[in-house]
């Protein structure tokens, strides 16, 4: 069995989830789910990050303490996973004790490595970002990532040679898949190329952190702080059994604001740290509305949970994953988003499910396939055959709007093949031998879109498997079998059709 480790970043805890947050963790859980079916021994982590001087600052303006406003924000994140059906194997938090123990430990190899030292630093700083930018890297005077203005700040602490890995991180990235998709990896290799500045790694100025052992009034810098969570969540330190098993990690899921740390800080701190390097980032890119920025400030933000409310989690789990090409800039709609729902959803998957199990429950009668299959069914195989490498290679290369392509392809194939069989023909005819090799042709079809379509839609793919197979969708399922014949079970519709025009989506608060 393949150990699969997976993350998504740990989420910033100064306001509840937006549908950018949603938008990684499907993807994440998505990936798991299919490792998990196809047998891998998979770890999902995610999880929150609830250090740093933002947290302090939004506490205290909103009168609470620091504990209190990383608390309700972290029951917001796992409140929205479960309405997504986000199934991961641990939720880490940067203040809890198992992670401040991780947290020094990779300070001390850090320090064991000669690769910290004392000195002064004086520049701008976002507190958004919790990082430092040199002149060249502001636009005017603002931050590049936030467009906002940076705070000016000096003071002596722990620095971190980020310079000594110059050479091994462009190796790293020009020599190896380790920053994907390629957009990402040559702006990575272009920030190289400027030269790598030592940083930061420690603040005086900030209180809501791990300290740094031996210096109680300085705290570590919250981004060594935060990537250490991929360490914390498989045992570091403290279970060197399960560490040994799942890392390094196979994937960080990341958004491409975030490459520089994960490209750059995470494996030089790494190599300091004598640890081996996970093997691949790939950064997403962002959602726009309307394409519009998304903006709380603005008021152009799209709630997810209102969206999974009305709409149910499936469907938007779908459409992200399906409707922006994985790794590129993708624009939300509620236009595009109900029609997507209706040609994919309703009309296509929920249509063959409902068509499959009433005319094999109707029918059920009909004895299994006694006649040969003719060219329909030989094409259906054909089709049927190609699914499982054609959706393999779609997750294997992170493509997930064409994993979901793949399978809803093979479901026109198959509501084509009901068509042209004419079942209904059949059975008026008393044309029964044929009549059974289409049912059995169509259940098994219906059920193995189903059985692929688990990754994406878990609710409503694993109820359709239960109705066209009686039983849970299982590792070993993605072969087709016309030979299995199952008691079926007719359900409601999965997918309501829905009305073109229904008002607009409920906007975060």
């Amino acid at each position: 069995m393949t150990a699969y480790y997976l993350t998504t970043p740990i989420y910033y805890a100064n306001d509840v989830p937006h549908i950018g947050h949603a938008y990684t963790t499907i993807a994440a859980d998505a990936l798991a789910r299919f490792h998990r079916v196809r047998g891998d021994d998979v770890f999902l982590l995610t999880g929150t990050d609830e250090h740093g001087i933002n947290i302090e600052r939004i506490a205290a303006e909103l009168g609470l303490t620091p504990t209190q406003q990383v608390d309700a924000v972290t029951a917001a994140f796992s409140a929205l996973w479960a309405e997504l059906d986000i199934e991961y194997d641990r939720f880490v938090r940067t203040t809890e004790p198992t992670h401040r123990r991780a947290v020094v430990a990779l300070w001390q190899r850090l320090q064991a490595s000669g690769d910290l030292y004392r000195g002064v630093y004086e520049g701008a700083y976002c507190p958004r970002c919790e990082a430092y930018y040199q002149p060249d890297e502001l636009v005017g005077r603002d931050c590049p990532v936030h467009g906002l203005p940076c705070d000016n700040v000096a003071e002596e602490n722990w620095f971190f040679r980020l310079s000594r890995y110059q050479d091994a991180l462009e190796r790293l990235v020009r020599e190896t898949d380790f920053v994907q998709p390629t957009a990402r990896r040559n702006e990575i290799l272009g920030v190289i190329r400027q030269g790598l500045r030592d940083f930061s790694a420690s603040r005086r100025l900030v209180r809501w952190g791990v300290p740094v052992p031996g210096a109680p009034d300085e705290v570590i810098y919250v981004w060594i702080d935060a990537l250490a969570n991929y360490l914390t969540g498989i045992g570091y330190p403290d279970d060197p059994k399960t560490f040994e098993r799942f890392w390094p990690a196979k994937l960080h899921l990341v958004g491409k604001e975030i490459i520089r740390f994960h490209c750059l800080y995470w494996p030089a701190l790494l190599l300091s740290a004598g640890l081996p390097l996970p093997q691949q980032v790939f950064a997403h890119g962002w959602l726009t509305k309307d394409g519009n920025k998304i903006s709380k400030t603005t008021g152009n933000t799209v709630d997810p949970r209102a969206l999974a409310a009305e709409f149910g989690a499936d469907a938007v789990r779908y459409y992200l994953l399906r409707a922006i090409p994985f790794g590129q800039d993708g624009d939300f709609t509620r236009r595009a988003f109900v029609a997507r729902y209706n040609a994919d959803l309703a009309n296509d998957f929920g249509n063959l499910v409902q068509r499959a199990t009433t005319l094999a429950a109707r029918h059920a009668h009909v004895p299994v396939a006694q006649g040969k299959p003719g060219a329909p069914e030989i094409a259906l195989r054909e089709a049927a055959d190609q699914l499982s490498d054609r959706v393999t290679a779609a997750f294997e290369s992170f493509a997930l709007h064409e994993a979901a392509s793949v399978v809803g392809h093979f479901v026109g194939e198959v509501n084509r093949y009901i068509d042209k069989t004419a079942p209904w023909t059949l059975a008026r005819q008393g044309s029964f031998d044929r009549l059974g090799v289409v049912l059995d042709h169509t259940l098994e079809a219906a059920r193995l879109a189903a059985w692929y379509y688990v990754p994406i839609l878990p609710r409503a793919a694993t109820d359709a498997h239960c109705r066209l197979a009686g039983a849970r969708p299982l590792p070993g399922g993605g072969t087709f079998d016309p030979t299995r014949r199952h008691v079926v079970n007719v359900g409601p519709p999965l997918f309501p059709r829905l009305a073109q025009q229904v008002g607009d989506v409920t906007l975060a608060k």
